[in-house]
């Protein structure tokens, strides 16, 4: 990718009010995307490493091909993503990634509806998540009667509960509730976040290793016990 030959921006890395780093595509170039972001992740590794990202995507025709491309391309760069900034007609995209939308606007029809009743569950999996698997509850707590894989992902808007060992990543609070936490039976995490503030595993004390913690947030920092 020659950097001389293009002029207008492809993306930009924005703070949001959502607890994320906002990626804001402005063009559909895959190879322009990923040029401009390796460029971002060697001025800023410790930053955007493992960076929890949402993607608002451009108001062009997006193929589910594209978007899947899209996210594997983040993924492999070490970005997180966690969900979908779109109109309305790109919804489809969201669903075909099980990625939750992240609109501010209220004035989509679907947005309303899906969060007027603002109903809170908990959902239980009673699997291991395996490596490069993603598990997302957009809706309240998440309950996992096994391990979460190196490489996989658990994601939640309430807290986490693993009744196993926790190899990869697990995000709680992902649209802000910094009420939540993150317990497991065992910790090995590749990746701690509450609400936007995350510790990678090069950041966990060697007194929380292996241990059965409990995680949550104080004063904007996680705060780990071993329990």
């Amino acid at each position: 990718m020659d950097a001389a030959r293009r002029t207008a921006p492809v993306l930009q890395l924005k703070a949001s009010l959502h607890p994320f780093t906002l990626l804001q595509l402005e063009s559909l170039d895959l190879a322009a995307i990923s040029f401009d972001l390796k460029q971002r992740l060697a001025k800023a590794p410790q930053l955007l490493k493992n960076a929890p990202v949402v993607i608002e995507l451009p108001s062009q025709p997006i193929s589910l091909e594209w978007s899947a491309q899209l996210i594997e391309e983040l993924r492999s760069l070490g970005f997180i993503p966690v969900g979908l900034r779109c109109d309305q007609d790109q919804h489809k995209v969201a669903e075909h990634l099980n990625l939750p939308l992240f609109n501010d606007s209220p004035k989509t029809p679907k947005a309303q509806k899906t969060s007027a009743p603002a109903q809170q569950s908990t959902k239980f999996v009673k699997q291991a998540i395996r490596s490069g698997q993603q598990m997302i509850q957009p809706n309240g707590d998440l309950v996992i009667f096994g391990n979460v894989g190196q490489g996989a992902e658990v994601l939640a808007s309430g807290s986490i509960h693993i009744y196993g060992t926790l190899y990869g990543r697990a995000l709680a609070g992902i649209q802000g509730d910094t009420r939540a936490s993150i317990t497991c039976q065992k910790l090995e995490s590749e990746l701690l976040s509450i609400a936007g503030q995350y510790q990678v595993s090069d950041d966990l004390a060697s007194e929380h290793w292996q241990k059965t913690c409990h995680i949550h947030l104080k004063d904007e920092r996680l705060i780990i016990e071993s329990v």
